[in-house]
């Protein structure tokens, strides 16, 4: 059997915490199975390079996952904003072949239009169809992607994340995929009318959260969310 790396380890706790606490109603959980095209990192950071023309930033495979599929959707019973969330994590080379979803591009600036070419879905929502999902923007003269969340409810161009791919997963972790948890690190008010309703629903996320998960460290995420609101 193969070992588990730390960035394999905490989405399978991530995985055990939802199913085992009694509050989280759980459906089409995949826990993840590692690939063997991806057992050496190495090789398929080098199949990246080949595929893609970019190398990526060596620092990257220090949270390689080699998980073919590792998702779930869940909804939480008794939660007065009626929290739910997904999510929808592969390995880096299912996500540097998976282009963003086709769009009204015609509504978009000409720069709107090239970031989005430049989209590779990185976390997507298969089950409840949100049409929402977080992406690498992959460019060559960038070995470390910028990381973009895309929803179409909200804008066409998308919002830049602050935070990397290896943070992405560590974030996700710890809000088990809560939707909208993205904009936590993007420049956006949730005193906006557009966000009001998602305000309340992260702050009852925090509100619950560090009381169902003890071990994990939520201070950043409240602070977070005191910015915005």
């Amino acid at each position: 059997m193969t070992d588990l790396n730390p960035a394999e380890r905490r989405l399978r706790l991530m995985m055990s915490e939802l199913r085992e606490v009694s509050a989280f109603e759980v459906d089409d959980a995949l826990p993840g199975v590692v690939d063997p095209a991806c057992e050496d990192v190495g090789a398929a950071f080098a199949d990246i390079t080949v595929s893609t023309g970019i190398s990526l930033d060596s620092a990257l495979k220090d949270c390689f996952v080699r998980f073919d599929r590792c998702s779930a959707s869940w909804s939480m019973e008794d939660s007065e904003n009626s929290l739910s969330g997904e999510f929808c994590i592969t390995h880096l080379p299912a996500v540097v072949a998976t282009e963003a979803p086709p769009t009204a591009t015609e509504l978009m600036t000409q720069d709107e239009r090239q970031r989005y070419a430049e989209f590779r879905v990185l976390d997507d929502h298969p089950v409840s169809g949100t049409g929402a999902f977080a992406a690498l923007r992959l460019n060559p003269e960038t070995p470390t992607p910028e990381v973009w969340y895309h929803d179409f409810h909200y804008n066409l161009g998308g919002f830049r994340m602050a935070l990397d791919y290896c943070r992405y997963l560590d974030a996700l972790t710890l809000t088990k995929g809560t939707f909208g948890w993205q904009f936590l690190f993007c420049d956006v008010s949730f005193a906006d009318d557009d966000f009001v309703g998602l305000g309340d629903e992260l702050g009852e996320m925090l509100d619950v959260f560090p009381r169902l998960f003890p071990d994990h460290d939520y201070t950043d995420l409240r602070a977070r969310l005191q910015e915005r609101l």
